[in-house]
């Protein structure tokens, strides 16, 4: 009888390895995948802010973590698909400024106003520049790169958060992009420290297309002595604050805000509100302090709008 021998051949461990690495490789990949491409992460996002109780600072804290964790895995998502289609030598917006412009603003402008309420209830001592830290943490997060040449318009839809402080270098640029942007709701324009020149028809102008909520004006001191009365097209607007600056009388259209809850005028030398607060029945909080609004006239909105608080410092 004859035995038939068979002949085993050994696979080299070198191309094992390779094989290896390949699977893990491949299956990685595929993980990175799943549910990470932007559809998906703003998906994820939405649901976060429509699902969490903003007014509970645990989960709100825990809430925001999550978001900025994915804003940053958004970002790289849209520079990377940027990144196929863009020339060689161009560049794209940097991730971790992206990472700030997608992370949610709702605990941010909570946290700008209880600064400047701090601040009012401070008597108006010492500085109305919205203070450290949060004056630098603005500057920080809004200023422009000047070498930027590409902005993602998914980012132009998603932004909802805006800041012109007219104090700082290359505050035209931003400026300039404003009609670009198409989901701001919170619009902050500032003097700075000092007060700075501003032309505010012509920023409100291009902030027209806006669903703003919250409108702020402040620190222009000298630089503002009257509002524009096409701040009354902003039907949704929940919130104005016009701190610090040298208004002596308000434009009588904005009486048509009758969605405005919180209206603070404090540090300008306004005599009376009226008629621009006559129809403000959803009004609660209400800030006049270093005004030189009559004591007829408090009480008078006290007796008209029995709950809205008054802050008179």
């Amino acid at each position: 009888m004859i035995k038939r021998v068979h002949s085993i051949k050994t696979v080299p461990m070198k191309q094992i390895q390779i094989f290896f690495l390949f699977l893990v490789f491949c299956f990685s990949v595929a993980a990175q995948n799943t549910g990470n491409d932007a559809a998906s992460i703003r998906a994820q996002m939405s649901a976060i802010r429509k699902s969490t109780n903003w007014s509970d600072p645990a989960a709100a804290k825990t809430a925001n973590a999550k978001i900025q964790e994915l804003a940053a895995k958004l970002t790289s998502a849209l520079r990377q698909s940027k990144a196929q289609t863009l020339p060689p030598g161009s560049e794209v917006i940097n991730p971790e400024e992206g990472a700030k412009i997608q992370q949610e603003n709702d605990d941010y402008s909570n946290k700008l106003w209880n600064q400047m309420m701090k601040i009012v209830q401070e008597g108006g001592q010492g500085k109305w520049d919205l203070a450290e830290p949060l004056r630098e943490e603005i500057a920080a997060e809004y200023k422009e790169d000047e070498s930027l040449k590409v902005v993602s318009p998914e980012f132009l839809e998603e932004m909802t958060y805006l800041c012109i402080n007219m104090s700082m270098p290359g505050v035209q640029m931003v400026i300039d992009q404003m009609e670009n942007y198409k989901s701001i709701k919170i619009l902050l324009i500032t003097g700075g420290k000092n007060g700075a020149p501003v032309d505010l028809e012509s920023i409100i102008s291009k902030a027209a297309n806006y669903p703003l909520q919250r409108l702020y004006i402040i620190n222009f001191r000298n630089f503002v002595t009257k509002i524009p009365k096409s701040v009354a097209n902003f039907p949704k607007l929940t919130s104005l604050m016009l701190y610090n600056n040298q208004i002596s009388q308000l434009p009588p259209e904005l009486s048509s805000l009758n969605s405005l809850k919180k209206f603070c005028v404090d540090i300008n030398p306004l005599v009376s509100l009226t008629p621009a607060i006559n129809n403000m029945n959803a009004l609660d909080t209400l800030g006049i302090a270093k005004t030189q609004i009559t004591e007829a006239e408090i009480n008078r909105i006290k007796t008209e709008l029995p709950n809205c608080k008054i802050l008179l410092k």
